[in-house]
């Protein structure tokens, strides 16, 4: 019988204080807390056929997916700030023990726990995926990995570290569609590639904010840790400004539509063209400065020629503009109808045409444009030649845990493509140019990115690597 289908005494588990819970995080790896088994038999090699014993922080939201469909293997726990918004997982699996602390998880059930999937607000990832790596937990962190930088490098540093298993939420790059545009434009669909167009619908105006100030304080739900769920954040009022959706709009928990959508993108760009890091990004955003982000913007990212290949200028757009959506309004060979029509676009302009597809993680079928070109293409389509993945995202992952290797979009590859992603934010909040040195981790002639880097976290907050 599997570990959710029984009885677990430590359902409810006994509170811990504040104090102690913060002793415990900051022990981390140091502690007694013993790797579970499957760890400790990784060398020896388990066999495929292993269950990994899971655990799940964020299980409402963007977790519920995930909570509901991986029980084949076993479930040790469920760690989520508000049980109503949990509630699908909660009733389908009853016997498996709640909390609305992560600390208090892995002080009550850390020895059995194998892996973590952190699907909360994104200002939580950092906090709550050092503590389960520290403890040697593999990962499996939505994105973005984290809203800023610091806190991208630091995860990526621990995963070094800990030398644990991750993988980041891009849930495209392991579909069979992101390998099928690769080919097409390896073998010269629209010929060489020098301009890039993404669009999305993000963020909608319903979820979109444009205080200059702290949202007013409301009343707070009885039991909600507001402190967890803030995971030190400055302190300020719970709102429903916040929580439980709305976060995104605010720069001390999210990163707007560039955290939310353009890393699933500009991970299309990057497994296709191999941009590496932009030379120059640039943005014409509406507002700037306060703390929130803007309803619409206009970034552009110029990547340098690499190798036979050109120089690469791609262009960003966003949100609203009024009640229109913030989109081009014209992309070399493709039809304006079609412009119009389509909320999320990844269109490669070529010397040729342009290749696209019109959604977010490259799940469609390449159209071409013009479309004789198309149709001459399919005339001799290139082979399969780069190797599918069976199953999910979330079973690449699996996969790497069980044989010891890596995942496809692990902190290596991973937290690179955030901070280049996230050097779009720099550009919105100080209207500059970014001219980013990766050694230094500073923009050229632009100081006030300084202090945009790395969050103002309470001190016990701060898990060192």
């Amino acid at each position: 019988m599997s570990r959710h289908h029984r009885q677990i005494d430590s359902r409810r588990p006994a509170p811990i204080s504040r104090r102690e819970a913060l002793r415990r995080l900051a022990l981390g790896a140091a502690s007694a807390w013993a790797f579970p088994a499957i760890v400790r038999a990784r060398d020896g090699g388990p066999s495929a056929n292993s269950r990994i014993n899971l655990a799940f922080v964020g299980v409402g939201g963007k977790g519920r997916e995930p909570a509901l469909s991986l029980s084949a293997n076993n479930y040790v726990a469920f760690c989520d700030v508000d049980p109503n918004r949990a509630v699908d997982a909660y009733k389908q699996f009853p016997n498996v023990p709640q909390f609305k602390d992560f600390r208090a998880m892995f002080d009550r059930l850390g020895r059995e726990i194998d892996a973590v999937i952190i699907s909360t607000p994104d200002h939580a990832h950092y906090t709550t995926g050092m503590v389960a790596m520290q403890l040697g937990k593999h990962v499996y962190i939505e994105k973005p990995l984290a809203p800023t930088i610091w806190e991208t490098r630091q995860l990526h540093a621990m995963a070094k570290k800990s030398r644990v298993v991750t993988q980041m939420g891009i849930q495209g790059h392991s579909f069979s569609g992101l390998r099928v545009l690769k080919e097409w434009i390896d073998a010269g669909a629209v010929g060489q590639i020098s301009e890039v167009y993404l669009w999305t619908d993000r963020l909608n105006l319903q979820r979109w904010s444009g205080l200059q100030t702290d949202a007013p304080a409301e009343p707070m739900p009885d039991g909600f840790p507001w402190e967890v769920w803030l995971s030190g954040r400055r302190p300020r009022p719970y709102t429903s400004r916040y929580v439980p959706q709305a976060w995104r709009s605010w720069w001390d928990f999210g990163s707007g539509a560039i955290g939310d959508i353009a890393v699933h993108m500009m991970d299309v760009v990057e497994t296709v063209l191999g941009v590496g890091f932009p030379t120059r990004v640039t943005d014409n955003s509406p507002h700037r400065g306060g703390p929130t982000v803007p309803r619409c913007s206009d970034t552009i990212y110029e990547y340098p020629a690499r190798g036979s290949r050109p120089a690469v200028k791609l262009h960003w757009c966003n949100g609203y503009k009024g009640d229109v959506l913030n989109k081009p309004t014209a992309v070399p060979h493709v039809p304006a109808a079609l412009i119009a029509k389509e909320t999320n676009v990844i269109a490669f302009v070529g010397t040729r045409g342009t290749i696209l597809v019109p959604d977010m993680r490259a799940s469609s079928r390449p159209q071409i444009f013009p479309l004789e070109l198309e149709k001459e293409f399919y005339t001799h389509l290139p082979p399969a030649t780069i190797p599918r993945l069976k199953g999910s995202h979330f079973d690449d992952w699996f996969r790497a845990i069980r044989d010891g290797g890596k995942a496809g979009a692990d902190f290596d590859y991973s937290a690179p493509l955030t901070e280049a992603v996230l050097l779009g934010t720099l550009a919105q909040r100080t209207g500059q140019p970014i001219i980013w040195n990766r050694e230094k981790m500073s923009a050229l002639d632009v100081p006030a990115v300084d202090a945009l880097l790395k969050p103002n976290l309470a001190p016990e907050w701060i898990i060192p690597v």
